[in-house]
């Protein structure tokens, strides 16, 4: 089959992803999930009641005023608690994170009562979801919009009113230009001389 049939321009076809049961999903699937992602913690609370759920779609939407947003999959129990507080609060969940993934990598309705109990919580004071002191960083947002797009996922739309990166962040930076500094081209230890320079005569001695 032509390749310009499907759509109108060498090299491109149209996707169709069939599972493992043979049935065919959107056509979309394989190009729309090359789309990145990342690890958060969507947070909530009022009444007294405090829940968390690990979310991966988030973007950054907007510059001024700041504004996120995070797409979360319906029937979750935050959706009162962000609705009657208009917060919620967002955390990065870091690389190599143990406790939140253990805590909320499960249906809310089976975690305890309160999850964030007996936790380090970050002191906040434009909102009262619950930050983890153990994320890599976090934001603090200001319910802007709750959009239904009648589809399986839901949207929230915030502005941050408050953000900061934690112990975690840093470190996960850290390590992260330490990766970049050591995967760098050239970047091999040759002796130098006494003012940092590498000279001819220093490497042909290492040799």
């Amino acid at each position: 089959m032509d390749p310009t049939d499907d759509l109108g321009f060498p090299g491109s076809t149209k996707m169709r992803m069939i599972d493992q049961n043979g049935m065919h999903e959107h056509p979309h699937q394989e190009v729309a999930c090359r789309m990145p992602v990342g690890r958060y913690l969507l947070t909530a609370a009022h009444g007294g009641a405090r829940r968390g759920l690990l979310v991966e779609r988030v973007q950054h939407c907007a510059d001024e005023p700041p504004t996120i947003l995070v797409s979360v999959r319906k029937g979750h129990a935050l959706s009162p608690l962000i609705r009657d507080a208009a917060t919620f609060g967002l955390c990065e969940v870091a690389t190599n994170d143990r406790i939140l993934t253990r805590l909320f990598n499960r249906p809310t309705d089976l975690q305890d009562e309160d999850p964030f109990l007996g936790h380090q919580l970050v002191t906040t004071t434009s909102g009262n979801a619950p930050i983890p002191a153990c994320s890599a960083s976090w934001m603090m947002c200001e319910l802007l919009r709750h959009l239904d797009i009648e589809a399986d996922f839901e949207i929230y739309i915030g502005r941050i009113l408050e953000s900061g990166i934690l112990p975690a962040g840093m470190e996960q930076e850290a390590a992260s230009k330490r990766s970049a500094k050591t995967d760098r081209p050239g970047t091999d230890n040759v002796p130098s001389d006494a003012g940092g320079k590498d000279t001819r005569r220093n490497r042909r001695a290492s040799v």
